[in-house]
Protein backbone atom coordinates (compact mmCIF):
# COMPACT_ATOMS: atom_id res chain seq x y z
CA UNK A 1 0.00 0.00 0.00
CA UNK A 2 1.30 3.46 -0.88
CA UNK A 3 2.34 5.88 1.86
CA UNK A 4 -0.17 8.50 0.71
CA UNK A 5 -2.99 5.95 1.04
CA UNK A 6 -1.75 4.98 4.52
CA UNK A 7 -1.68 8.65 5.54
CA UNK A 8 -5.21 9.23 4.24
CA UNK A 9 -6.69 6.11 5.85
CA UNK A 10 -4.86 6.63 9.16
CA UNK A 11 -5.96 10.26 9.31
CA UNK A 12 -9.53 9.22 8.54
CA UNK A 13 -9.35 6.68 11.35
CA UNK A 14 -8.12 9.35 13.77
CA UNK A 15 -10.92 11.65 12.66
CA UNK A 16 -13.46 8.85 13.20
CA UNK A 17 -12.14 8.47 16.73
CA UNK A 18 -12.75 12.18 17.30
CA UNK A 19 -16.28 11.84 15.94
CA UNK A 20 -16.85 8.85 18.19
CA UNK A 21 -15.79 10.96 21.18
CA UNK A 22 -18.31 13.66 20.20
CA UNK A 23 -21.02 11.03 19.75
CA UNK A 24 -20.24 9.56 23.16
CA UNK A 25 -20.56 12.98 24.79
CA UNK A 26 -23.81 13.58 22.91
CA UNK A 27 -25.25 10.29 24.18
CA UNK A 28 -24.18 11.16 27.75
CA UNK A 29 -25.84 14.58 27.46
CA UNK A 30 -28.99 13.02 26.01
CA UNK A 31 -29.22 10.47 28.84
CA UNK A 32 -28.76 13.17 31.48
CA UNK A 33 -31.45 15.33 29.83
CA UNK A 34 -33.86 12.41 29.86
CA UNK A 35 -33.12 11.75 33.52
CA UNK A 36 -33.66 15.46 34.27
CA UNK A 37 -37.01 15.48 32.45
CA UNK A 38 -38.20 12.57 34.57
CA UNK A 39 -37.56 14.44 37.80
CA UNK A 40 -40.62 15.90 39.54
CA UNK A 41 -41.58 19.43 38.53
CA UNK A 42 -40.15 22.22 40.68
CA UNK A 43 -37.03 20.37 41.77
CA UNK A 44 -35.03 23.56 41.31
CA UNK A 45 -32.20 22.64 38.94
CA UNK A 46 -31.96 23.37 35.25
CA UNK A 47 -31.54 20.84 32.47
CA UNK A 48 -27.98 19.93 31.43
CA UNK A 49 -26.68 21.91 28.48
CA UNK A 50 -24.61 20.41 25.68
CA UNK A 51 -21.62 22.79 26.18
CA UNK A 52 -21.15 21.14 29.58
CA UNK A 53 -20.38 17.90 27.70
CA UNK A 54 -18.62 19.19 24.58
CA UNK A 55 -15.77 21.69 24.55
CA UNK A 56 -15.92 23.52 21.20
CA UNK A 57 -12.23 24.44 21.39
CA UNK A 58 -10.50 21.41 22.90
CA UNK A 59 -12.52 18.62 21.28
CA UNK A 60 -11.89 19.66 17.63
CA UNK A 61 -8.20 20.16 18.46
CA UNK A 62 -8.14 16.66 19.94
CA UNK A 63 -9.72 15.31 16.74
CA UNK A 64 -6.98 16.96 14.66
CA UNK A 65 -4.28 15.54 16.95
CA UNK A 66 -5.90 12.08 16.75
CA UNK A 67 -5.99 12.42 12.98
CA UNK A 68 -2.27 13.28 12.83
CA UNK A 69 -1.43 10.44 15.19
CA UNK A 70 -3.56 8.08 13.10
CA UNK A 71 -1.74 9.07 9.92
CA UNK A 72 1.63 8.58 11.55
CA UNK A 73 0.71 5.24 13.10
CA UNK A 74 -0.74 3.93 9.82
CA UNK A 75 2.45 4.87 8.00
CA UNK A 76 4.58 3.32 10.76
CA UNK A 77 2.65 0.06 10.80
CA UNK A 78 2.07 -0.06 7.02
CA UNK A 79 5.62 0.59 5.86
CA UNK A 80 7.06 -1.95 8.29
CA UNK A 81 4.68 -4.66 7.11
CA UNK A 82 2.74 -4.87 10.37
CA UNK A 83 -0.56 -4.21 8.59
CA UNK A 84 -1.90 -4.60 5.08
CA UNK A 85 -5.21 -3.45 3.73
CA UNK A 86 -7.42 -0.42 4.01
CA UNK A 87 -9.45 -1.69 6.96
CA UNK A 88 -6.32 -2.34 9.02
CA UNK A 89 -4.96 1.13 8.26
CA UNK A 90 -8.27 2.69 9.29
CA UNK A 91 -8.36 0.70 12.55
CA UNK A 92 -4.75 1.61 13.34
CA UNK A 93 -5.67 5.25 12.76
CA UNK A 94 -8.61 4.99 15.16
CA UNK A 95 -6.54 3.32 17.87
CA UNK A 96 -3.36 5.35 17.31
CA UNK A 97 -3.22 7.09 20.73
CA UNK A 98 -3.44 3.76 22.54
CA UNK A 99 -1.07 1.96 20.15
CA UNK A 100 1.57 4.68 20.29
CA UNK A 101 1.35 4.83 24.08
CA UNK A 102 1.86 1.07 24.26
CA UNK A 103 4.78 1.22 21.82
CA UNK A 104 6.40 3.86 24.01
CA UNK A 105 6.25 1.47 26.96
CA UNK A 106 7.80 -1.53 25.18
CA UNK A 107 11.44 -1.97 26.21
CA UNK A 108 14.01 -2.75 23.58
CA UNK A 109 14.93 -6.40 23.13
CA UNK A 110 18.38 -5.94 24.68
CA UNK A 111 16.85 -4.22 27.74
CA UNK A 112 14.34 -7.04 28.13
CA UNK A 113 17.05 -9.69 27.91
CA UNK A 114 19.56 -7.97 30.16
CA UNK A 115 17.09 -6.41 32.57
CA UNK A 116 18.14 -2.82 31.94
CA UNK A 117 20.64 -0.71 30.08
CA UNK A 118 24.20 -2.02 30.13
CA UNK A 119 27.02 0.20 31.37
CA UNK A 120 29.71 -2.43 30.94
CA UNK A 121 29.48 -3.97 34.43
CA UNK A 122 27.94 -7.46 34.42
CA UNK A 123 27.08 -7.18 38.12
CA UNK A 124 24.41 -4.58 37.32
CA UNK A 125 22.29 -6.99 35.25
CA UNK A 126 18.97 -7.64 36.99
CA UNK A 127 17.16 -10.95 36.82
CA UNK A 128 14.08 -11.09 34.60
CA UNK A 129 11.01 -12.34 36.47
CA UNK A 130 10.07 -15.86 35.38
CA UNK A 131 6.34 -15.64 36.01
CA UNK A 132 3.72 -12.98 35.53
CA UNK A 133 1.52 -12.02 38.47
CA UNK A 134 -1.72 -13.96 38.67
CA UNK A 135 -4.76 -12.24 37.22
CA UNK A 136 -7.35 -11.16 39.76
CA UNK A 137 -10.70 -12.83 39.49
CA UNK A 138 -13.76 -10.55 39.56
CA UNK A 139 -15.74 -10.55 42.78
CA UNK A 140 -19.20 -12.00 42.00
CA UNK A 141 -20.84 -9.58 44.45
CA UNK A 142 -19.52 -6.61 42.48
CA UNK A 143 -21.49 -7.62 39.39
CA UNK A 144 -24.72 -7.50 41.40
CA UNK A 145 -24.08 -3.92 42.57
CA UNK A 146 -22.80 -4.95 45.99
CA UNK A 147 -19.63 -3.61 47.52
CA UNK A 148 -16.84 -6.08 46.77
CA UNK A 149 -15.79 -7.94 49.89
CA UNK A 150 -12.12 -6.98 49.45
CA UNK A 151 -13.11 -3.27 49.37
CA UNK A 152 -15.18 -3.66 52.53
CA UNK A 153 -12.33 -5.53 54.23
CA UNK A 154 -9.79 -2.88 53.16
CA UNK A 155 -12.09 -0.09 54.41
CA UNK A 156 -12.52 -1.82 57.76
CA UNK A 157 -8.76 -2.24 58.09
CA UNK A 158 -8.18 1.44 57.27
CA UNK A 159 -10.75 2.50 59.86
CA UNK A 160 -9.13 0.29 62.51
CA UNK A 161 -5.70 1.75 61.70
CA UNK A 162 -7.03 5.32 61.93
CA UNK A 163 -8.56 4.56 65.32
CA UNK A 164 -5.19 3.30 66.59
CA UNK A 165 -3.34 6.48 65.56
Amino acid sequence: MEVSTLILLGAAGGLLRGLLDVYTQFVNWQADRRAHRQLPAGHGCEAPRFPEYYDPIADPIAAVVHSAMGAGAAVLFGTTGQISGAYAALVVGMSAPMLLTQLGRVPSVSDAVTGGSQTGDASQVEAIPQSAPAARQPDPGHARGQVPSRVAADSGQALREEGMS
